[in-house]
């Protein structure tokens, strides 16, 4: 009984540890997961050889960091947060296709409309350097877009803590990823649930939460 309680005690100071060391690197990452499906593939060069088609499920991650500054900072109703440094970017999964950010080259912007002029609150993402596919197609840029021309979706031009509740946003237009020349390819897809994924620090805490449930048991 002593042997497990100690047990018990060093697992407890080794995830307070964890925590510890973690918890300043990732507390201003966001990460949120999509998942969608496919309401177009455009294929005209035939690039995915007839693997991407419509109704296919999509599903994805992007990550952003809250700490980013805006480079707009005079404009209220305008945030614009460029980010260039891993983990941020998007990942992209078709079938046996990946879509992502080059992690060697990071160019991905996160824009956050607060009562934008004529077309109320925006909320997008854009990827401009993008991994080629394992059979060297080029990808030119991954985006999604939602707005709410009510204007009652955000209260900020500030960078969200939430995934966006999709119920307040009345226009997606779509998840697209499109080809070197626009014309290559063009894929599109409704996004259709997101949802924020703990961070490795939310996870720790969630365990040492376990941890001291047994530990009080015992």
């Amino acid at each position: 009984m002593k042997t497990r309680l100690l047990k018990i005690r060093i697992s407890v100071l080794a995830a307070i540890l964890l925590c510890c060391i973690c918890l300043p690197v990732q507390a201003d990452l966001i990460t949120i997961g999509l998942t969608g499906k496919i309401i177009r593939a455009d294929d005209p060069q035939n690039v995915f050889g007839g693997q991407i088609q419509w109704g296919d499920t999509v599903t994805g991650t992007y990550t952003y960091d809250t700490s980013t500054p805006d480079s707009e900072p005079l404009d209220p109703s305008a945030g614009v947060y460029w980010h260039y440094n891993t983990p941020c970017g998007v990942s992209v999964t078709i079938n046996n296709f990946i879509f992502q950010t080059n992690p060697n080259n990071i160019r991905f912007k996160v824009g956050i409309g607060d009562n934008y002029p004529s077309f109320g609150d925006i909320y997008n993402f854009i990827s401009y350097n993008n991994s080629p596919l394992p059979n060297g197609t080029s990808i030119d840029t991954i985006v999604w877009q939602i707005t709410d021309s009510t204007g009652t979706a955000l209260s900020s031009d500030a960078l969200p803590t939430t995934a966006p509740n999709l119920d307040d946003w009345n226009m997606d237009y779509g998840l697209s990823i499109t080809g070197p020349r626009g014309w290559d390819y063009l894929l599109r897809a409704d996004i259709t649930s997101v949802m924020l994924i703990p961070e490795p620090t939310t996870l720790l805490l969630l365990a040492f939460g376990i941890i001291v449930c047994k530990l009080r048991k015992s």
